[in-house]
């Protein structure tokens, strides 16, 4: 990641130019729409954004889901994740999700699932969440639905379909 990259938490004063580089990423609303939707559905989420001279070029967020077997378990969904076109491949994803996975850490998150890349968030320890009986509420294929535990043996006794809140149903 480029030197002159800081990462830190999203203020209600990023969130329109958070809006306008992910539509311009996504090349569609519908993930800006869906930040603004977890926005109002929960005050339990973690945002964080990249920036460079001032500039915002990345953007996370976690929201909190369910698992439907153990909602005692602490669980957050890595979603939606953007950096800026003309500095992917700079590690600037790589930060925001660290940074993500230490902030869920010390809000004593106890796992996280991502629908994302299969080829990308193994890296961060992240592995297909059917080795932990947990299940994706949308038809995807197996090695792109992964977990993390953040709390050893949480997803121990765990098992069921993960429940996202509303919003993800509108995208």
């Amino acid at each position: 990641m480029g030197y002159d990259t800081h990462v830190r938490p999203e203020t209600a004063a990023d969130w329109a130019n958070v809006a306008a580089l992910t539509r311009t990423v996504f090349n569609t609303p519908d993930e800006a729409l869906l930040n603004d939707a977890l926005r109002q559905q929960t005050q339990d989420y973690i945002a964080l954004v990249a920036e460079q001279h001032g500039n915002i070029v990345g953007h996370i967020m976690f929201s909190p889901v369910q698992l439907e077997n153990a909602k005692q378990i602490k669980m957050m969904a890595l979603a939606p994740m953007v950096v800026s076109k003309v500095l992917q491949q700079h590690g600037i994803g790589s930060a925001l999700v660290r940074a993500g996975l230490e902030t869920c850490f010390q809000h004593k998150v106890d796992a996280v699932v991502v629908l994302g890349h299969a080829s990308y968030y193994p890296k961060f320890g992240f592995i297909p969440a059917s080795n932990f009986a947990i299940s994706c509420p949308w038809q995807v294929p197996d090695e792109v639905f992964m977990l993390l535990e953040l709390t050893p043996d949480a997803m121990k006794n765990a098992s069921g379909k993960v429940q996202y809140l509303p919003a993800f149903a509108q995208i």
